[in-house]
């Protein structure tokens, strides 16, 4: 009987002790970069960058930087953005050339930073 108990004390440990991973996995940090869907060399462009954790938007994020790389250059600029509402973060940027660009918001939040990227094509598809 002592072993059926020391058994299923280690299952509920086991099953709690997953549950309670999945849990904070749910809870990762997440950025989503959004952009107008057209971008035009040398127009100003607004890049937003919504941070979420979980069903939270987060407001009070340590640093929200995005870096801007065009496809073959490196560029180590990073470029403040401010926060807006609603977990919203936004700066504005001026495409210099058409081609195909990386977009990377670097998200500070509690000293842990995540970077979360997207691929945009400014001026037309050759």
């Amino acid at each position: 009987m002592k072993k059926l108990s020391m058994l299923l004390l280690v299952l509920v440990i086991a099953v709690v002790g997953c549950s309670k991973g999945n849990e904070q996995q749910s809870q990762e940090v997440k950025g989503t970069i959004e952009v107008p869907q057209t971008i035009k060399a040398n127009e100003k462009t607004s890049i937003n960058v919504l941070v979420t954790q979980g069903d939270k938007k987060i407001e009070n994020a340590d640093a929200v930087q995005i870096q801007v790389e065009k496809e073959g250059y490196i560029n180590q600029e990073m470029i403040d953005a401010k926060h807006q509402d609603n977990g919203a973060y936004s700066t504005d940027y001026t495409f210099k050339d058409d081609g195909e660009y990386t977009i990377t918001a670097h998200v500070t939040i509690k000293g842990d930073m995540k970077m979360f990227t997207k691929k945009v094509t400014v001026g037309e598809k050759k």
